[in-house]
Order: C-alpha cells, then structure tokens, then sequence
C-alpha cells in the first residue's frame, strides 16, 4: 500500500494515494454535476465503478498550461474550472496543490511514478497513464483501480480500493 498522509483539515481524507485519486475524482466529479460550481456545465472528468470486474475507470482531460520555471524546469498547471468546489489541500500532507485539479495532475503523477519503481511496484502493473498535450494544452489520462465491495453493519456497499503499491 502507498501510504499518504492527508493534509491537516484538507478535504481528503484517503491515507493510500490510489485511493486518493479514486476519491478526488469522485469530488471532481460531484462539482461537475452542480450547476453553481460548474455554471459552464464543464465534463472533464468521468468515474464508473464495475462491480462485475471489480475495477473502478477514470478518465480525465483537464486543461493545463506548461509554466517555465526560473531554473528551467516544466511544471504543468491546471486552469480550475469550477467555482467555488471548497477543495482544501490542508497543511503537512504529502500533496500540496491548491485546488482539486491540480491535485489530479499532482496524484496521477505521483502513482505514474510509483508504477515505475520496480520495488514498490513488484507486479509490475500499470493502472495509471496520463500524458500532456501542448497543442491543445490539456493533460489527459486514465486509470483503472481495482476494487472490492464489502457491506457495513446497516448493509450500506463501501468500495475497497486495492492498494497495489508499496
């Protein structure tokens, strides 16, 4: 499992980055689906969870602008698109963005990056691809989380993402 620490008083909550991701973009996605926060009705993000194969399918295409640093380096910046989500990255967790997308951009590479370690990766999988677009400015991708379904003590379905990351 990839143990994260959330940021104190952020919005999430989630201690694994895969779960992590699966969590941002079901916040993502909710903001998508009300009109005050997404007045432009923007859809860029998706979330289906399959209780037949057991995985949960995100895809995202988020706008984004490359910034060049002062010492040369590229960072990619999400343009936030919806108003007033409430996202809070809090202090002293391991991600830092301040807004919900460009927290996707921040735990998507983070998890690309993990797939790519052979130790914390030993199976070899990979879940999780992005990639950035200069020409049209948009950083996209997928991924595909496995998952399990248990029931709480009121018979309430609570998905289990599976950590399948050191």
């Amino acid at each position: 499992m990839t143990t994260i620490t959330p940021g104190s008083n952020g919005t999430l909550k989630s201690t694994t980055a895969e779960n992590a991701l699966v969590e941002l973009v079901t916040i993502l996605k909710n903001g998508e689906a009300n009109t005050t926060v997404n007045p432009n009705k923007r859809n860029y993000v998706t979330i289906d969870f399959n209780v037949n194969t057991g995985s949960v399918a995100i895809s995202f295409s988020i706008p984004s602008v490359p910034i060049i640093t002062g010492t040369g380096s590229i960072e990619i910046t999400a343009s936030e698109y919806l108003t007033n989500l409430g996202f809070n990255s809090g202090t002293g967790g391991t991600f830092k963005s301040s807004s919900a997308a460009q927290s996707l951009i921040e735990i998507a590479s983070y998890l690309q990056n993990k797939e790519s370690d052979t130790i914390a990766n030993s199976e070899g999988n990979n879940y999780t691809n992005f990639n950035y677009d200069g020409d049209n400015a948009v950083f996209s991708g997928s991924a595909t989380i496995p998952f399990t379904v248990s029931l709480d003590s009121t018979g309430k379905p609570i998905i289990n993402v599976t950590e399948y990351l050191l």
